[in-house]
């Protein structure tokens, strides 16, 4: 099949291609949440060239059709990086969080490590586990009311378990109000990134 790249000057073909192959081989990745620096960056070039123009009218047009996203998704990850640079897109590799969270946590990353309680956790899935109670214990520091008193391993358990069943409640609410457009497609999003996300724990804690 004759692709509409091979048409192109060398150098505006070098830049598509790029974005283009990031974009259609590692999308699921992207709007999951598991983008690497190096892609993030790759779709600000992709964008910022404009060379996009030479096979759509809109950049909103081009990412879903050669990029298989939209373009807030795009656009969203470029910001990400953009304000946070790599260090947000290393984390995100080992543990959901969001770019408010990331935010309020920066300054206990440094160095490709998170600092946290005396300890410093290099940003490796071979610490994955640590990292994601560290992140969770700094999420609670970081609470309206500050950290919260301390509980048994049982009280954990049922509270995870209660706010397991409100979220998938929320997400039953959400999907009932009959979502359209790019609505549809950020809830869609969501939910992927949600769901890989457990299912990597589930992995990583060898569970079957």
């Amino acid at each position: 099949m004759h692709s509409p790249i091979t048409d192109l000057p060398p150098e505006i073909a070098d830049v598509l291609q790029a974005g283009m192959v990031l974009g259609q081989s590692q999308s699921f990745a992207l709007v999951a949440g598991r983008c690497s620096a190096a892609q993030a960056e790759a779709l600000l070039r992709l964008r910022e060239s404009k060379c996009y123009l030479r096979l759509a009218k809109t950049w909103k047009e081009f990412c879903p059709q050669f990029l298989n996203m939209s373009s807030s998704q795009a656009d969203r990850i470029i910001h990400c990086w953009q304000e946070f640079g790599a260090g947000y897109f290393e984390l995100q590799k080992l543990v959901g969080i969001s770019p408010g969270t990331y935010r309020a946590i920066e300054p206990s990353i440094r160095e490709g490590a998170l600092h946290f309680d005396q300890e410093i956790i290099q940003l490796d899935p071979e610490n994955s586990q640590k990292i994601v109670a560290a992140v969770t214990e700094l999420r609670r520091s970081l609470a309206p009311n500050g950290p919260s008193r301390p509980t048994t391993i049982e009280e954990r358990l049922c509270d995870l378990d209660r706010r397991s069943e409100a979220l998938v409640a929320d997400f039953r609410r959400v999907h009932r109000m009959q979502c359209e457009g790019e609505h549809k497609h950020r809830f869609e999003a969501v939910l992927r990134n949600a769901s890989m996300a457990i299912e990597q724990m589930r992995l990583d804690l060898g569970i079957v």
